[in-house]
């Protein structure tokens, strides 16, 4: 996201596109934490459980999978729109990449439909479907706004994250006004919501214009890195109440529900750092651009401290009030010990931390580097999933154990990277 707006001056469109995708992204967050508690509320913890589940995977597989194609299709967009160029041509084999990946995901899931039915969705055969439906959902929505974002549409891109918020939030507020148990009906949520909001805020005419042709197999090979690491690092943080789900024991039904109501409020901090991610990291694409590295660097370390406060003071006041907020505001029954959602806030911090270390990796053109410090975190904390212990506990300690070993090879490779940089900096002065 970062073409200006052709109808603005520079400066102006740049603001203004900023202010327009903060308030979509604050009332999206807004709306999905929303939907989740009143879910929490209507449902209560045992039928929460295959709900969060189905959320859960949605953002860990959905994001990981098809916010690439929102990236790759609004740099590539933007890219080609600043020379004068037609984006057909890459967004045919973007598009056609991403329904690659989906078609592949959704026969995996048909396939698997007896046993994720079993294992992970407490029996309720209806939420796979829900689940492929709510994939293809996002992949649409991804999809438009990369195209919108790479073409300057910032009030429209900012429009459909605030609908797709709103509908999540109606939608829940009306089952659970109605007194609606049934956990495919909130699943449907999912599916409904992003796809209102696209056909809702989207004017299609001129976001695909021809152009020439491209080298597919660069375009193809870029898309691939970013599905690697982003999917690795959305498993790394969400899959937590999915280990819970498949450690817990039969009379532990509950806890995934449990576990998931925790997620969403320890991780909070995260939502803000969305805006520490918007406001500050783009900057160092830019700064490198100029070869300003000394820029780069103060830029780092600014925005390295601000997330490292933001995640000790969010694990601090989730360790002093997370497990009296929990029943606050999902209900009575739900409730786990401080020290667990406490070391869930912790793994966030970490996760949080690695993010900018990876930002600033990509901004020095090191995406390998960024894909394998991804998968080995995603790695450490299938390990840590393997340890002995209670249900909860193994999943809240393998969460930080896979952001911290992410954190600590992506801060290792950026060290290594800075380093290179600042040899060449000073060569060729």
């Amino acid at each position: 996201m970062t073409a200006a707006a052709e109808t603005a001056p520079r400066g102006l469109g740049e603001r203004w596109g900023f202010l327009a995708v903060a308030a979509g992204l604050g009332l999206y967050g807004l709306g999905s934490y929303a939907f989740i508690n009143l879910a929490g509320l209507a449902l209560g913890p045992e039928l929460f459980a295959p709900l969060g589940i189905v959320w859960t995977l949605v953002n860990a597989v959905g994001i990981g999978l098809f916010l690439p194609l929102e990236q790759e299709l609004g740099r590539t967009t933007a890219s080609l729109r600043a020379r004068g160029q037609g984006n057909a041509a890459a967004v045919r084999v973007v598009l056609g990449a991403g329904g690659a990946l989906l078609a592949t995901v959704s026969v995996l899931a048909l396939v698997a439909w007896p046993a994720l039915t079993a294992r992970l969705l407490h029996g309720y055969a209806v939420l796979v479907p829900l689940l492929v439906a709510s994939l293809a959902a996002m992949a649409v929505a991804y999809a438009v706004r990369g195209l919108l974002a790479g073409n300057g549409r910032y009030p429209a891109y900012g429009a459909q994250m605030a609908v797709d918020g709103v509908l999540r939030v109606v939608g829940a507020a009306v089952l659970a006004g109605l007194g609606v148990e049934e956990v495919g009906a909130y699943a449907a949520v999912l599916v409904v919501a992003p796809l209102v909001a696209v056909v809702t805020t989207t004017r299609s005419r001129g976001l695909v214009l021809p152009g020439r042709p491209v080298e597919r197999g660069a375009v193809r090979r870029a898309f691939a890195m970013l599905v690697v690491a982003s999917l690795a690092s959305q498993v790394l943080a969400n899959i937590g109440p999915v280990i819970v789900q498949l450690r817990a024991l039969p009379e532990e039904a509950a806890n995934t529900g449990q576990f998931t109501a925790a997620l969403v409020i320890a991780r909070v901090p995260l939502f803000v750092f969305a805006a520490v991610q918007a406001v500050l990291l783009p900057g160092l694409a830019v700064l490198r651009g100029r070869g300003d590295m000394r820029g780069f660097r103060r830029r780092l370390v600014v925005v390295t401290a601000v997330t490292g406060a933001l995640a000790c003071v969010g694990t601090v006041a989730v360790w002093a009030w997370g497990d009296t907020l929990l029943p606050l505001m999902f209900g009575e029954r739900f409730e786990i010990g401080r020290d667990v959602i406490t070391l869930i806030a912790l793994s966030g911090g970490l996760f949080m931390l690695a993010q900018v270390a990876a930002q600033a990796l990509l901004a020095l053109s090191g995406e390998r580097a960024v894909g394998l410090g991804w998968v080995v975190g995603l790695a450490a904390l299938v390990l840590a999933a393997l340890v002995p212990g209670p249900a909860v506990t193994v999943g809240a300690v393998a969460l930080v154990v896979g952001s911290a070993v992410a954190l600590l090879g992506l801060t290792g490779a950026l060290l290594v990277a800075l380093r290179g940089a600042t040899t060449a900096e000073v060569g060729h002065d």
